[in-house]
């Protein structure tokens, strides 16, 4: 979720704000040609109400949903992520609408800062060297990588041959067992 004023609130971020009128290609509510976007790329929409984004969304249980955002709105005014750990100073309430919304399917956009995996690619335990057997992580999901928390993630295809590479060590170690 975001909110109309989201660019303004962003600029100090890291990373590069695109241009709002952009997202009109990710919007199905605009009309036009949406050229350069897969067509389930298609899936932002507005609402000025929580309940109409719910619904628009495709989410069932409204209540729990404007609970979440609540939830969030405190935190934020509280500056501190208690839940998930993300620094306050991204954190912006969800307040005034119009808001935005996009709906993902079952499919992960981005992660970064993945978990700890040793030399075949295996998921370590949890302040360990220990690997948990039969657990594989490659790519992004696999951390260690850039040398911190974080990557830029303005650059599209940046981490294509690090997954390449890594399915291919790991697949190759697992073949062997």
């Amino acid at each position: 979720m975001l909110r109309q004023d989201s660019k303004t609130q962003a600029e100090k971020w890291p990373g590069k704000l695109f241009d709002p009128d952009a997202l009109k290609a990710y919007t199905p509510e605009e009309s036009g040609e949406k050229k350069g976007v897969y067509e389930d790329q298609v899936a932002t929409f507005k609402a000025d109400t929580l309940d109409e984004l719910a619904k628009k969304l495709g989410i069932t249980d409204a209540a729990a949903f404007k609970k979440s955002v609540e939830r969030y709105n405190a935190l934020a005014a509280e500056g501190k992520d208690e839940d998930f750990g993300k620094n306050g100073k991204w954190l912006t309430t969800i307040d005034t609408p119009p808001f935005y919304g996009i709906h993902r399917k079952v499919r992960v956009s981005a992660i970064v800062s993945g978990v700890h995996v040793g030399e075949h690619m295996e998921v370590l335990k949890a302040d360990s060297s220990d690997p948990i057997k039969g657990l594989y992580a490659i790519g992004n999901t696999a951390g260690d990588f850039y040398c911190g928390i974080d990557y830029t993630m303005w650059m599209p295809g940046l981490s294509l041959g690090r997954a390449h590479t890594q399915g291919y060590v790991m697949g190759k170690y697992v073949a062997n067992l």
